[in-house]
């Protein structure tokens, strides 16, 4: 579309001065193709779409993992925004700094990491690309994820190992009990589904486990579902899954 002289002026004065593409689009009655051509010229690409393969792979497990226990997502209509979070506690800085870097380099896309109020972190980015990138792997409903993920069906050996690791990482606690000379490893979530999968995929790896349920009906509370390794397993989950926890804390293991 060839545009006379004064309209370019006016698109590249509106550019430069911070209107957005929308408003320049409506005011001007140009499609918003052609306010973003001239948007290029003048200040690059608005945004570059993240790069990365699906592999069905152990780091692509353990992102799903670490999604699947910690982060959530947005969608801001308006905006026409797709938000990705993971959300830390203030006590798991490095953590968090560990997850940005994997995040990072499998998405191959910069991510913040922000301190919030309430002494938490969160990473976080913008990307449609990556917001729907984790339903190849997991089913949730994006509003009440927590209760309702789980894994599906296709996923490889490999990816379910590196998935325990960063649901462990997240929901899971792993704690020297001094008393019983032992190291306690459990997971809990509100998932049933999630649950139970998790301690099929524990059982298939002959690591040894309960599911318990835990009814907190009475308080109007969600169900807890906690997956316990049995004493007899914890050398044998710590060695297969590696969990950051154990690694960070380099305790013995009993």
């Amino acid at each position: 579309m060839l545009l006379s002289l004064e309209l370019r002026d006016k698109i590249r004065d509106r550019i430069k001065s911070g209107v957005s593409i929308n408003k320049i689009s409506k005011e001007l009655h140009l499609g918003k193709s052609t306010i973003y051509y001239y948007y290029k010229k003048i200040k690059g690409k608005k945004f570059i779409e993240p790069e990365f393969k699906l592999g069905n792979s152990r780091l692509e497990g353990e992102i799903n993992g670490i999604f699947a226990g910690d982060g959530s997502q947005y969608y801001d209509k308006k905006r026409g925004s797709y938000e990705v979070n993971v959300h830390f506690g203030a006590k798991n800085y490095w953590y968090a700094v560990y997850v940005k870097k994997l995040f990072e380099g499998f998405f191959q896309k910069k991510f913040r990491l922000d301190f919030e109020y309430g002494s938490k972190f969160r990473l976080r980015t913008q990307s449609k690309k990556i917001f729907n990138y984790f339903q190849n792997y997991l089913s949730y409903d994006c509003h009440i994820k927590h209760c309702t993920v789980k894994l599906k069906d296709h996923c490889s050996s490999a990816f379910k190992i590196g998935f325990l690791k960063g649901m462990f990482d997240t929901d899971g606690c792993l704690k020297l009990v001094a008393k019983e000379n032992r190291t306690r490893i459990f997971y809990s979530t509100t998932s049933e589904q999630l649950a139970f999968q998790i301690g099929r995929i524990l059982t298939g790896l002959s690591i040894k486990n309960k599911v318990y349920t835990i009814d907190r009906s009475r308080r109007g509370e969600k169900t807890i579902f906690l997956v316990n390794i049995w004493k007899a397993s914890t050398n044998r989950f710590i060695k297969t899954i590696k969990p950051f926890k154990a690694l960070r804390a380099g305790s013995s293991v009993r």
